[in-house]
């Protein structure tokens, strides 16, 4: 599609593939191959050589963080791509939007092995969108 200046606009299916991607990524986080007893054989090692003198709370609390900072992390990605593709414009709705994938997903974890739904990650992912929002409007305002 041509825009008014002549050059190339993205449409449809082109504005959410980056979305659908990052969707698809996110679902397999949802799998059974990211369960906390799966994640700790990589973060276990880590965490050990990031503080060598921790005992096993403080591994077990560090981990738990790396792994909600994770849920965190990842909405404010899902937000920014609905901000900058389909939802440009729309900040409101691609809040909605990453709520309602927030909420569809910790309901698809009662379904998967070694996962269980917590309304408290969906509040942790909400957060993560909406502190996207701020970090995008901040981003704008210097730019």
């Amino acid at each position: 599609m041509i825009d008014s200046t002549g050059q190339a606009k993205a449409s449809g299916l082109w504005l959410w593939l980056p979305v659908l991607i990052w969707g698809a990524i996110m679902f397999t986080f949802s799998s059974s191959l990211f369960t906390a007893s799966n994640t700790s054989k990589i973060l276990e090692p880590i965490l050990h050589w990031l503080l060598p003198g921790a005992g096993a709370a403080t591994i077990g609390v560090s981990e738990m963080l790396v792994r909600k900072a994770a849920h965190f992390t990842e909405y404010c990605v899902l937000f920014y791509l609905l901000i900058r593709g389909p939802m440009v414009g729309r900040p409101y709705a691609a809040f909605a939007i990453c709520v309602v994938w927030a909420a569809l997903d910790e309901t698809h974890q009662i379904f998967v092995p070694g996962r269980s739904p917590s309304p408290y990650d969906v509040a942790l992912d909400s957060t993560g969108a909406l502190f996207g929002s701020f970090l995008s409007a901040a981003i704008s305002e210097i730019l």
